[in-house]
Order: structure tokens, then C-alpha cells, then sequence
């Protein structure tokens, strides 16, 4: 089965969650801290729990409503959890094994829980019984359906007949089509009375279980193996807590049995090695912070005088890179969280009928391992199993798929927390924020997508550039090689830690004022290795002026020509001559002035500054495009 949607009703902080929809693979519960999350999760587990117990007690309805529902009878009507189900093709196939064709007549199901009820109930879907009836007597020669309405009256009916005798005491032909008959509704309908309580029998061992995990379930370093090996005696874990639960299911990873404690050293060596080895295998494919740990599993006797006290399963970690070994206590709790998921996943990982729920995944896990587990829930977890987790941290979402996000925001007492219906709407913009974060990193991270990126110092480095570079191919004239991702730094002082941050993977030309190219901390660029010498460019690749900024590679009266419409007073040529930068020049007559608004007027009239510009900036630029494409690390492409 797969799970459509559930519904949360007056459960702790929840008074109605409102119907929330989940993904075919893997649904985003996205909110605060306490905006009630957990308790969705934990309702959801308690429908029907794949390992450990979890019940509605009547503490947990909420307390300022609880006395006046018992008085008014609503205690005991309400639902804590509700969940829709559709059948699959799997399902629908064994039904039709069991029943024949074409009883089901709907695919959907609903499934429920009361704070008084000990177990699911199960709302069965529309079935036929006429059909399903026909499907029983099918190809038998005498009709036995006239005056029977379902199998209770059919089995009666067949009783009764399979009882007649000929006067020779031999079975009548409607006696042995009755036995038949028997034969075939006691294979179908054994112990139901009618269709769609046998229906609701079979579906209810096809309910799917539900696979809960939080930091509560993971791995200690030493465990007490004494009530593991009773759980793998007895094949019953119901007493154990959650930690334990886990290191059970890690010895089941090697089909572990008594020779767990085998006294023979050897058995039970290779045992618990061959555990270690494939569970350190499951985790480094998706681990990659530190690829040379080793996980070491050992069963460690506890010795009291001359007798053996108990024996404890040891988890400990060796790190190859550092030829050291300690507790897995004592490792990262991103690490042990990473690892117990892993373990106790493996005991369901081949029943494909349970859901996974996972409270907060990941929580301690660096940004870079949150995005590998995420990875790791995608392309393993959902493959085979649907999967609900909860979450704030926006590496934990991708941005990819937000329509699997789901939005929960507590709305207060009267309302009680809620989850948005509609494209995850919410006026809080902290319970947006993880959306918010994923969306714009996701947009920083496609900023750098090209392996070649050229850093300019600002909007106006990037207009001119970008402008001119499209006035000169529309001249058929060298423009800026379409590999290029110009990423404005705002400001020389900001390249640095920009280039710091994108360098080590990516491939970085820098474009600055001449008087910054030799700064020092453009100089430590170079030293640390994440900056060539030849990828440090300034406009003197263009024009001949000392220290040039990018403006210098226009001319006096071209530049004029967007500085004069937004600036008074007006300036000529004539006033401004001189050798040194032209900026300079400009502020010493009329001040400092914003060098964007300029950019930004060539930007909006390009159309009839463009064509007005002389050969003199066009081949300026020209320059300094065929030095920035000079720098490309791979052969040019249609510079043309």
C-alpha cells in the first residue's frame, strides 16, 4: 500500500493538522522548534509501530479540552490519527488471488486509531459481493446463490446441501458441486461471515508498518548483550528499548545468532567482523567527511573475580588516517546518528511495506553530510520505501522538490499546530526560513555552476562588460567566450574572501582596478595557490592609463556621454584632460560621484549610445575581452 495522506486530530499540541498529503517517495515536514512536528510523526508511527510500542494515553490529549470532551462524548470519537491508503498493483493482484477479479471496486482505503482503541481499525473499500460470490461458484453446475446475500447464508446453504444423499446413499450431484464449493470459500473466506469483513481481514495484514527513528534510537558503544541474545533466541524485541532495538537489528545485519557469544574465539570473530565490514561498507557510500574509519565490533566479557559477570557488544571506530582507535561514544554525534540510522534501516530494508519516518535526520551533521544523507534517503531510503522526516535545517531540503514540503506552524490554543495546505503558506517568516535558505543556496550554488568564472568588483564592472561584449558581437567582433559566469564581489576588498570561498573548486580570472591588482591580499592569493599570476587582469589590458580603472576604456567624450545626463553640472572633454584615471579626473571638478548610475544609463539607452560609440573604446574593449578569454584554461568557443 501506499500512503496518500493522514490527519492529525486533538493529539498534544495538535487540535486538527488539517489533511496532509505525502509524496509518493519522501515528504518534508518543515517548521520551528515545538511547532509540532514530532508529535505528527509520532501519531503517525502509533497507527501500527514496525518495532516498539506506541500507544495514545489519555495524557497526551490536550489538557485544556480534555475534561470537557470526556463530559460531551467527544474523548472517545476522536481520532488522533487517520490515514488514507491506495492499494497497489501488488495489492490489487493478491485480492484478486484471494477473492477473484474485479471485487475491489475502489483502490482507496482509510485506517484509524482511538485513544481508547488497542490497535488500528481498518475501513475496507467498496467491494461486490454479488461478484465476489460468483467468483466462488464459478464453472459448478447447479446455481447456489438464489436467496443468499453473502458468505455467511452461502456457507449455510452449502452445508446443508452438501448433506443430501441419493436412495442409494451415494452424494448428489448438487451435494458434491456444494462440497466443491465449501472448498473453495473456505480457502477464500475461512472464519468471515461476509465479503467485506474477510476483505477488511485480508487488507489489514497488508497495512503497511511504520519505521520510526530519532537520536533516542541510536547506537551506545557498549551494550549488555544478555537481552539481545534472548530477542534473537526468542525472535521477540518487544522488551527492549530503543538503543537495544538498534543493536539488534545491527547483529541481524549478519544474520547473528548465539555464535555471538560462542565461546570458540575464531566463530565468533569472523562473526562480528563480517558485521563491521558490511555495515562500515553501507556507511562510507554515503559518508564522505572522513573516508578512512573503520567500524570494529567485538563481544567484551566483564570478568568479576574468576567468573564472567556478562558480555558486552563493543562498537568502536578506528581511524586509518590516524591509526587511532576509541569508542563510537566518542565519535562526532553526526557520526553515530549516520551509523545507527544505517543499522537499525537494514532490518526493514528489504520489506518494502514499511514507511520510514525520521525525526530530525541528520541534526549534527555538518551542511556537506546533511546533503550526503539526503542523498542517501532519496537513492536508497524512498527507492523502495516511503518516507516522512521532519526538519529546520534548510540542507535538508532540496529545492528541487519542494512540492514534497509540507509547512507546520503552531497557530496557537484555539487553533492548536497546523499544517499549510496550500503551496506552504505561512506569514512566519522564521517557519519560512529553511524554505528560504535552500531556495537561495540552491540559486548562490547555480551562480557557480560553470567551471570558469570571471569576478568583477561591481554592477558597474559587470554592465559595461556584459554590454559591450554583446555590442561587439553584434558587430561581428570578439565578445566574452559564452563559458564565462560573471560574479559580481562588490567591491576589490570583497575578491579576496570571494575567491577564497569559490577558488579551490572552480576555475577563477579576476578583473580589478589597477591600483588594487597588487594589494596584498591579492598577493596571498597568489602565494596560497588560488590565484594564478596570469588570472589577475585589470583594464590596463585595454588601454595605456597607470593603475586603469574600467571606465578608462572609454574615451573622455564616450564616457561623458552617460556620466553628463544624470549629473550637473555637465562636463566636456576639454575640462577633464589629463593622464591619470579618468574617474579621478572627474572627481577633482565635481566630487565623488556613484559609479553605478552611469552603468546604469548605458544599460537603459544602450540602443542609441551603443551605435554613437567611437572605434577607439570599441577596440579598448576589445582588448580586454581577448586578454579575460586569454585566461580560459580550455580552447575558446565561439568568439566570433
Amino acid at each position: 500500500m501506499k500512503l496518500l495522506s493522514f490527519h492529525v486530530n486533538h493529539y498534544r499540541n495538535v487540535l486538527d493538522s488539517n489533511s496532509v498529503d505525502v509524496h509518493p517517495k519522501a515528504t518534508v515536514l518543515v517548521g520551528k522548534n515545538e511547532s509540532g512536528k514530532t508529535n505528527l510523526l509520532h501519531a503517525l508511527h502509533a497507527l501500527n509501530p514496525a518495532s516498539g510500542d506506541r500507544d495514545f494515553p489519555r495524557l497526551d490529549y490536550p489538557r485544556w479540552l480534555q475534561k470537557g470532551h470526556e463530559r460531551s462524548g467527544q474523548f472517545e470519537d476522536t481520532k488522533p490519527i487517520r490515514v488514507v491508503f491506495e492499494l497497489t498493483d501488488a495489492d490489487l493482484q493478491a485480492a484478486a488471488d484471494q477473492f477473484g477479479e474485479n471485487v475491489l471496486t475502489d483502490k482507496t482505503l482509510t485506517a484509524y486509531r482511538t485513544y481508547e482503541s488497542d490497535g488500528f481499525v481498518l475501513c475496507p473499500p467498496a467491494c461486490d459481493i454479488t461478484t465476489a460470490l460468483n467468483n466462488l461458484l464459478k464453472d459448478l453446475p447447479v446455481p447456489f446463490l438464489e436467496g443468499t446475500h453473502d458468505i455467511g447464508p452461502l456457507r449455510e446453504r452449502l452445508q446443508s446441501t452438501a448433506q443430501n444423499r441419493d436412495q442409494s446413499g451415494s452424494q448428489t450431484e448438487q451435494a458434491v458441486a456444494a462440497g466443491q464449493a465449501l472448498k473453495r470459500l473456505e480457502a477464500a473466506y475461512a472464519g468471515f461471515d461476509s465479503v467485506a469483513e474477510a476483505i477488511k481481514g485480508f487488507l489489514s495484514e497488508r497495512v503497511p508498518r511504520f519505521f520510526y527513528f530519532d537520536e533516542y534510537a541510536e547506537l551506545p558503544g557498549t551494550t549488555d548483550t544478555a537481552p539481545l541474545v534472548q530477542a534473537l533466541k526468542s525472535a521477540e524485541s518487544s522488551g527492549l528499548d530503543f538503543q537495544q532495538r538498534t543493536a539488534l537489528a545491527l547483529l541481524r545485519m549478519g544474520f547473528a545468532d548465539e555464535e555471538i557469544i560462542a565461546h570458540d574465539y575464531d566463530t565468533r570473530k569472523a562473526e562480528l567482523q563480517a558485521v563491521g565490514a558490511e555495515l562500515t561498507q553501507r556507511v562510507l557510500d554515503y559518508w564522505k567527511q572522513n573516508q578512512h574509519l573503520r567500524l570494529m565490533i567485538d563481544i567484551n566479557p566483564v570478568i568479576g573475580g574468576q567468573n564472567i559477570l556478562r558480555r558486552e557488544l563493543k562498537l568502536d571506530v578506528m581511524d586509518d588516517r590516524h591509526h587511532f582507535t576509541n569508542s563510537l561514544d566518542d565519535r562526532s554525534n553526526g557520526f553515530r546518528w549516520f551509523v545507527s540510522f544505517i543499522a537499525a534501516f537494514a532490518e526493514f530494508e528489504e520489506d518494502s511495506n514499511v514507511i520510514v519516518l525520521l525525526d530530525e535526520p541528520g541534526l549534527n551533521l555538518h551542511a556537506r553530510a546533511q546533503a550526503d544523507f539526503l542523498r542517501f534517503v532519496n537513492e536508497q531510503v524512498a527507492a523502495s520505501h516511503q518516507v516522512v522526516f521532519t526538519t529546520h535545517s534548510p540542507f535538508m531540503v532540496d529545492p528541487a522538490g519542494l512540492d514534497r514540503v509540507r509547512v507546520v506552524e503552531d497557530t496557537g490554543p484555539d487553533t492548536g499546530a497546523k499544517v499549510a495546505t496550500t503551496d506552504n503558506a505561512s506569514k512566519d517568516p522564521d517557519t519560512l526560513f529553511p524554505l528560504q535558505a535552500a531556495l537561495g543556496y540552491d540559486i548562490a550554488q547555480n551562480l557557480f555552476v560553470g567551471p570558469d568564472n570571471l569576478v568583477v568588483e561591481g554592477l558597474s564592472d559587470f554592465t559595461y562588460l556584459t554590454v559591450l561584449s554583446d555590442h561587439l558581437a553584434s558587430l561581428n567582433r570578439t565578445r566574452l567566450d559564452e563559458r564565462w559566469r560573471i560574479l559580481p564581489a562588490e567591491g576589490a576588498t570583497s575578491i579576496p574572501t570571494f575567491v577564497t570561498l569559490v577558488g579551490p573548486s572552480l576555475d577563477v580570472t579576476v578583473l580589478v582596478d589597477g591600483s588594487a591588482a597588487s594589494s596584498q591580499k591579492i598577493r596571498n592569493l597568489k602565494k596560497r595557490g588560488l590565484l594564478e599570476d596570469k588570472r589577475v587582469l585589470t583594464p590596463n589590458a585595454g588601454t595605456t592609463t597607470g593603475d586603469a580603472d574600467i571606465e578608462d576604456l572609454f574615451t573622455d567624450e564616450d564616457y561623458l556621454e552617460l556620466y553628463n545626463p544624470a549629473h550637473d553640472p555637465k562636463l566636456e572633454a576639454a575640462r577633464i584632460r589629463g593622464s591619470d584615471r579618468l574617474v579621478k579626473r572627474i572627481e577633482r571638478i565635481n566630487g565623488k560621484f556613484d559609479h553605478g548610475v552611469p552603468a546604469s544609463h548605458l544599460l537603459h539607452h544602450r540602443e542609441t549610445i551603443l551605435p554613437s560609440l567611437s572605434e577607439t573604446t570599441l577596440e579598448r574593449f576589445e582588448r580586454m575581452i581577448i586578454a579575460i578569454n586569454n585566461t580560459l584554461s580550455v580552447g575558446l568557443t565561439g568568439c566570433r
